[in-house]
């Protein structure tokens, strides 16, 4: 693997934050630059003190600002020579509220049992060390890959101690286990137990009847065509008219988001009403390239000078300043597709929904359940959205190769105001349920191949 020094760990980190600073367009939305420079410093010593891989993306800047869509990512070619070379947490985990838990089949450890320690650390300190890609102040930890970090965390351990319990009650035991190739590792996740229902994630959009009354439908995700999305959810809708279904879920877990035109055209296949509002609004701060070094234009190549002047052409065009606010608002030339009375497409279900959303749960997806709640839909099941309920941001990217571990860095451009006019607010929340089922529940249902939270929105839906 290629070595770098720790001067080339500490330039892409300064490079990292110099970005932040003049690209984001809004970082100090959620922290101010006074606490956000003494965290990067008490970042940057971290990794000054032990200047390796493992260490540099653990001490990720881009976390402070609490932004889910700014992104760093390891180079393909890096990381395809780091995995070979590097020793991975030999066990399949799953986060939920801050406890850590067996996902897989194992002869080694009991399904289900919770890890309370590795190598004598305590879960929450490690939970506390992984970088948390969440909006403002929304609460999660489901989003966070435990498994994977833990062996970043641990980069020279040949073995881990894992201190576990079976059960709530039960007196904890100790095991020691070697650590795995990547192979091993990729291995172990494919047994995990949950989540159960894994087909949408290849399609997307799946949806089947469960009983005579009773239909499911999973979204993993909101990036397809409009022309695919229709044709998919016009037979879903149509079949469940057919069987003349009375209850549905509706399961937007771990679904990565897309396209925020998408989300209406999705709402309107469940509203009750003949239209409904779909209102948001695009807005920034930093409406050009200030920062022109290492940008990479659309196909991974350094971007050029017209590049630039493109990209700033088409922010110029389609933002106007609003003195009043300080803001550059998206105008009509923007979304061409923006329908703000949304109709209720023909074969809309009028039945009883229930929703479930969990700290996956991001982006053009947290504005589905946002449109779900703010309509009164019905009940919502899980978790936090790990997007903002009111606001995000997404729409377009500026993308950096950081100029010595060659890593790839994404700031969003816009900010997404899920209503008019731009929120001011210092800290925000993702769309919270109002159902929920606890960790010891989670536990049981994992120890059981069931899935918890399904079982809740289904008991909901007989009441």
């Amino acid at each position: 693997m290629k070595d770098f020094t720790k001067d080339n760990y500490l330039a892409d980190f300064d490079f990292v934050v110099k970005a932040i600073k003049e690209q984001h367009p809004n970082p100090f939305r959620f922290i101010t630059e006074k606490e956000f420079d003494k965290k990067v410093k008490e970042l940057r010593h971290t990794l000054e003190q032990k200047p390796i891989l493992e260490n540099f993306v653990l001490c990720n800047p881009v976390a402070l600002i609490r932004d889910a869509h700014s992104s760093i990512e390891m180079d393909d070619i890096i990381y395809e020579d780091y995995i070979k070379v590097s020793h991975f947490f030999p066990i399949a985990t799953s986060v939920y509220d801050n406890r850590v838990f067996v996902n897989q089949y194992t002869l080694d450890i009991p399904m289900g049992a919770e890890i309370i320690k590795v190598n004598n650390v305590s879960i929450a300190d490690l939970l506390n060390k992984i970088p948390n890609k969440v909006d403002g102040g929304v609460e999660a930890s489901s989003n966070k890959n435990f498994s994977n970090y833990a062996s970043l965390i641990f980069p020279e351990a040949k073995e881990f101690i894992i201190e576990y319990k079976e059960t709530v009650e039960a007196t904890p035991k100790t095991i020691t286990l070697k650590a795995v190739n990547f192979n091993d590792y990729e291995y172990h996740a494919q047994k995990s137990v949950l989540p159960l229902s894994t087909v949408a994630f290849s399609k997307g959009i799946y949806g089947y009847p469960l009983n005579d009354d009773t239909y499911i439908l999973k979204i993993t995700t909101f990036s397809v065509s409009e022309t695919y999305a229709y044709y998919i959810l016009n037979n879903v809708f149509q079949d469940i008219k057919d069987k003349n279904i009375k209850k549905l879920v509706v399961d937007i877990r771990d679904n990565g988001g897309g396209l925020l035109s998408n989300i209406p055209l999705f709402y309107s296949f469940i509203s009750p009403e003949k239209s409904f509002k779909n209102i948001y609004k695009y807005a920034t701060r930093v409406p050009k390239v200030n920062m022109k070094e290492n940008l990479l234009d659309g196909n991974g190549k350094l971007a050029n000078t017209a590049d630039i002047i493109s990209q700033d052409n088409f922010m110029s065009q389609r933002f106007d300043y609003n003195e009043e606010d300080q803001f550059y608002y998206g105008n009509s030339r923007l979304d061409d597709s923006y329908v703000e009375n949304y109709p209720q497409d023909k074969n809309a279900f009028t039945g009883k929904v229930v929703l479930l959303s969990n700290n996956n749960t991001v982006s053009a997806a947290a504005y589905f359940a946002h449109l779900f709640q703010l309509n009164k839909r019905g009940d919502i099941v899980g978790q936090e959205t790990r997007s903002c309920s009111d606001f995000t941001t997404a729409a377009w990217f500026l993308s950096y190769k950081l100029p010595n571990t060659e890593s790839v860095l994404s700031l969003p451009r816009s900010e997404v105001f899920f209503n008019a006019i731009a929120n001011k607010d210092r800290t925000c929340r993702g769309v919270l349920p109002n159902h929920t089922i606890k960790a010891d529940d989670f536990q049981k249902g994992l120890q059981q191949a069931q899935d918890a939270e399904m079982n809740l929105a289904l008991e909901l839906l007989k009441k």
